[in-house]
């Protein structure tokens, strides 16, 4: 009979090679065992070379960190201050907005305002929370439907008459979808500012907090209604950077740091735990919520090429 076993059990595993002892981590198929060993590496089984399983200790089914138990889990009741502003969140993926689970080692996504609000206490000080996913995605598989996508959920929330927003996602294709969603966005009466986080949550050195938390801030406190980047402005915890939408680049793989005006310089620079936003110009849009917003959507369908040239070759990629 074959032994049965559930996330966070902790097993021994014999194949016809090698033992593997680990905690087991969720898997999205049936066809491979995930371990997490006691080193902190994690190795994937093939359910098919499995010879022997032996538990060897396991863990109650409720106190399971996944998706199933987290509708369960106890939410801090957020109350409402009629004295603060509205920021909504717009979640597209990437590793900012989740939590470890130490004992598996899996990351969970957290979405909801409570959950928000309980990973990073400063938000509810800053503001009154509205949280949401849009999509839960690869930021490299980010399409223009998905900017025309983004776009419209932008104006169904300036239309609820919130105060900000921010959109949640994965830093590679993170500077490409600012600059599509300036384009997009025409007329833009407050903020709306993207922000991503280089290093997950589970290190020590993990950027999450801070950008997101000033990027609320930001939002919340400063005059600014354009769209713009908010992340980390040095390797230090000390002032995240608002860089223009369409003059910003990803400079690094893993430095938190890695995004960098070109050819420009941030609008502002910004330090919630100072209560500080030194804007480095005078040069940017300003807030103004009698402002009507307009959308000018990509053509889904379009096809672009790029004409390559050199000495003695042209060449056309599309």
């Amino acid at each position: 009979m074959a032994v049965k076993y559930q996330i966070g059990d902790d097993l021994e595993i014999t194949t016809s090679e090698n033992t593997y002892a680990g905690t087991v981590m969720p898997s999205t198929t049936k066809d491979a065992l995930f371990l997490r060993l006691s080193s902190g590496y994690q190795v994937g089984i093939k359910t098919k070379q499995i010879k022997n399983v032996k538990i060897i200790s396991s863990v109650k089914k409720e106190n399971i960190n996944t998706k199933e138990n987290s509708k369960k889990e106890d939410k801090p009741e957020l109350k409402l201050d009629s004295k603060l502003p509205v920021i909504s969140i717009l979640h597209t993926g990437g590793t900012i907005a989740s939590k470890v689970d130490y004992k598996t080692g899996a990351v969970i996504a957290r979405f909801s305002p409570e959950e928000l609000v309980a990973m990073f206490p400063e938000l509810g000080k800053i503001a009154n929370i509205k949280s949401r996913l849009v999509r839960n995605m690869w930021s490299q598989d980010m399409r223009f439907a998905h900017y025309n996508i983004l776009a419209k959920e932008v104006k169904k929330e300036i239309d609820s008459g919130v105060d900000g927003i921010i959109i949640t996602h994965g830093t590679d294709t993170l500077h490409y979808s600012s600059a599509a969603l300036s384009f997009v966005l025409h007329n833009l009466p407050i903020p709306v500012l993207l922000v991503g986080s280089q290093r997950s949550s589970d290190r020590g050195s993990s950027d999450a907090s801070l950008n997101l938390v000033n990027a609320v801030y930001f939002a919340a406190a400063a005059d600014f209604g354009g769209v713009a980047i908010c992340m980390h402005n040095s390797s230090s915890d000390d002032y995240a950077a608002i860089l223009p939408a369409a003059k910003t680049r990803k400079m690094h793989t893993s430095r938190r740091d890695a995004f960098k005006a070109i050819n420009a310089s941030p609008y502002s620079l910004v330090d919630y735990s100072k209560k500080e936003i030194n804007f480095l110009t005078k040069n940017y849009p300003k807030k103004d919520k009698t402002r009507k917003i307009e959308l000018q959507f990509f053509d889904e369908k379009i096809k672009v090429g790029m004409l390559y040239q050199h000495t003695n070759i042209i060449y056309l990629q599309v």
